[in-house]
């Protein structure tokens, strides 16, 4: 997959590199976790898939010491 970031604001500068390296992160372990059978078709089938997100990157977290969050409901 291939990650495009454009800075298109001139308010708030953005470190590119960092940010891509973390949305790349969190959209590998949703993906992950659709591999994995979990989907978000219903309330109920999202809150599960966002546990296990969450349980996945709680410790990859712990691992690498970057604060990661699974993708919330507004980018499905």
């Amino acid at each position: 997959m291939i990650l495009v970031l454009r800075n298109l604001q001139r308010a708030v500068p953005l470190r590119r590199a960092r940010l891509r390296k973390k949305v790349q992160t969190v959209t590998a372990t949703h993906g992950l976790c659709h591999l994995l059978g979990f989907t978000h078709s219903t309330e109920a089938e999202w809150q599960k898939r966002y546990q296990k997100e969450k349980q996945v990157l709680e410790e990859l977290s712990r691992h690498t010491g970057t604060r990661f969050l699974p993708l919330n409901r507004g980018l499905f």
